[in-house]
């Protein structure tokens, strides 16, 4: 006799259905950091972020992400150097690597209120804001140069 009726369907977690795992192997390329290069930039700043001057405080010290300006790997190949490095919380990490906002060359926000927050110490290479800007505003218009106006924002006079 069964548990089950016949029309009774099974859980997608339920173990009849997953099928027996084997081992797989796979290699990768990737670009391999100078952590030391991020470290530093995040100490010039106290590991506070550029953007909106938040410093993440956690149980094992505080917390900020480094953003390289231009990419590493192929296609952008950036330099893994402080002149090419923001210091960021997770948040403004994510929105400058998909382009919801750019650094003008004088470190006014696009795209975004404000501007980058900036120590002497920490020169930021304006060649690569300019690439960032460029191949944002290839694959997408998030903000005019310009203007200083994401394509979100409509005026009274629309």
């Amino acid at each position: 006799m069964r548990d089950r009726p016949d029309d009774a369907v099974s859980p997608p977690w339920s173990p009849r259905l997953a099928g027996p795992t084997s081992p797989a192997t796979a290699a990768r390329n990737r670009i391999v950091r100078n952590t030391a290069v991020v470290s530093d930039v995040k100490a010039l700043h106290d590991h506070t972020c550029q953007v909106c001057s938040i410093r993440l405080e956690t149980p094992g010290g505080p917390y900020a992400e480094g953003a390289h300006i231009r990419p590493l790997g192929a296609q952008h190949n950036g330099p893994d150097a402080p002149e090419n490095i923001l210091c960021l919380c997770p948040n403004h990490h994510v929105l400058f690597d998909l382009g919801a906002f750019g650094v003008a060359e004088d470190l006014s926000l696009l795209g975004a209120d404000g501007r980058l927050h900036a120590v002497t110490r920490h020169q930021i290479d304006r060649l690569q804001l300019a690439y960032h800007r460029e191949h944002h505003r290839r694959s997408s218009t998030r903000f005019d140069t310009e203007n200083r106006e994401t394509d979100t924002i409509t005026t009274a006079e629309e």
